[in-house]
């Protein structure tokens, strides 16, 4: 059996190998040739463009990253991007004095070059800390205006920009090691596609921020804020966090996760609706952070008298913790809703992705699963212990119906209430939970099959399907007949 460190480790490497959403060089060099074509086309329709264009391609990818991935000049090179597509790319645009500006500055970004103070952090690919002391220069204010368009929309939300000191150089470059160390393929992969990090005070209507990513507004930045996060592991934590969704906003420039990105799903932790992206994009970061969480546990000594060790920081409790991660809760651990949003793009909501969205939740999932088994070591479903000793049978009082033509089985669940939507597989475990033990269904659903797939394939998708339909509550984990009460 794979010890603890083995299964960590061949996980971390899994999660940096996939060709379209691991492999964070290959993920980069399609959004520098995405950038190089994207000039090319607008310096046809903005000929004054032409000789800055010239001199971009002549560029190595470092110099290019520079220019490219500054939050402005990136900001309007998707601007530009819009309008090519819409046929309003025109002159006069911003990216006629942007990008010969940029240029001019190198080896600094543009932003990095307005900057009062010149501090960068990690040595890999280093990341520029914004400084707001001077926000009378234009490239400062436009950074100003975007950072409150994600939090001054909300008139219930407020955000302050903080200048960074020496101290927060030395935490940052402490956790971005640490990360490193810990996750060296996976973690220090994520932290790559981070360009610039802002320090902030923030709080949204549901509370305090403890990091963000800057998104469409600030692209390539992320946000945090040291002295909430306070120790770091957390501060580790959020770095992977944030880097996860700029690592995946850019592999899905060229790669398209969901079908219906306008499809909300309701999760339980949470009082809103969610967009299937914004979905994919949680299951992302949470088996990356149940993953962190796992490499915690099984750290050296010698991390933890550098560091301090997890338990011994106090901290309130939540799920992107690895300090405190909230397990006093259903949902309040990275695992628990790792598990969940797995088995749910695999099954309820898996008609919401493309072909590339769900071969992308498998491969995370099949990812993390070892360690799920050797560290956290609890079966998904249910109460009833191992699964293979319960019997499962169907919630009373569900109503059904077939879609013959659309290949599923309607199920209402009045007391949620709600509806689901089982595709062919779960609508064959839902009807074969009918008080049958785990090996009873597992005949006869390795019958139904036949030789369509592989005997241990078919286990997995039973398994699966069986956890997604308990966590549904439409399948209910008993006693194993004859089992004493």
């Amino acid at each position: 059996m794979m010890n603890l460190s083995g299964a960590v480790h061949a996980a971390d490497r899994a999660l940096s190998e996939h060709p379209f959403f691991g492999d964070s060089p290959r993920i980069l060099a399609k959004v520098l040739a995405r950038y190089r074509f994207g000039l090319e086309l607008f310096a046809e329709r903005l000929p004054s463009l032409a000789r800055a264009v010239a001199t971009v391609e002549k560029l190595g990818d470092a110099d290019a990253r520079r220019i490219f991935f500054d939050p402005l000049v990136r900001l309007m090179l998707e601007r530009g991007f819009s309008e090519l597509e819409a046929g309003r790319l025109m002159a006069p645009h911003p990216l006629e004095e942007l990008l010969p500006g940029a240029l001019e500055v190198l080896p600094l970004g543009l932003c990095e070059s307005r900057m009062p103070s010149r501090l960068r952090v990690g040595s890999k690919v280093p990341k520029w800390l914004w400084d707001v002391a001077r926000p009378s220069d234009p490239y400062a204010q436009a950074l100003h205006s975007a950072f409150d368009g994600i939090f001054g929309e909300n008139p219930k939300s407020r955000g302050t920009l903080l200048s960074p000191e020496a101290s927060a150089q030395r935490k940052i470059d402490d956790s971005i090691e640490l990360l490193s160390m810990l996750l060296p393929h996976s973690g220090a992969a994520a932290l790559t596609h981070i360009e610039a990090i802002a320090l902030l005070s923030a709080r949204l209507e549901g509370g305090t921020v403890l990091s963000a990513a800057g998104g469409d507004l600030t692209p390539s930045t992320i946000f945090l804020s040291l002295d909430d996060l306070g120790n770091p592991w957390d501060i580790a934590g959020s770095l992977l966090h944030e880097g996860l969704h700029m690592k995946l906003f850019d592999a899905t420039r060229s790669v398209s996760v969901a079908a219906a990105p306008a499809e909300t799903i309701q999760v339980p932790w949470r009082n809103i609706r969610w967009s299937i992206v914004r979905t994919v994009f949680a299951y992302h970061v949470y088996v990356h952070l149940s993953l962190f969480k796992a490499a915690a546990l099984s750290v050296d000594r010698a991390l933890t008298e550098r560091f301090g060790d997890p338990s011994a920081y106090a901290t309130r409790p939540h799920a992107m913790s690895v300090v405190n991660n909230g397990g006093g809760s259903r949902f309040g651990r990275s695992i628990d809703r790792a598990r969940y949003l797995g088995e749910q793009l695999q099954t309820t909501w898996s008609h919401l992705l493309t072909p590339q969205g769900r071969d992308f939740v498998r491969w995370l999932g099949e990812s993390l699963a070892p360690v799920d088994r050797e560290v956290f070591g609890e079966e998904a479903v249910g109460s009833a212990g191992d699964p293979e000793r319960a019997a499962y049978q169907k919630v009373p009082g569900l109503r059904a119906r077939p879609a013959t033509q659309g290949e599923c089985l309607m199920v209402f669940s009045p007391g949620a209430p709600k509806l689901h939507w089982l595709d062919l597989n779960a609508w064959l475990i839902f009807e074969l939970s009918d008080g049958r033990t785990f090996p009873e269904m597992e005949r006869a659903y390795l019958e139904v099959i036949g030789g369509r797939v592989e005997p241990d394939e078919a286990r997995r998708q039973l398994r699966s399907g069986l956890e997604s339909l308990v966590r549904s509550t439409l399948v209910v984990p008993t006693r194993q007949k004859g089992e004493a009460v």
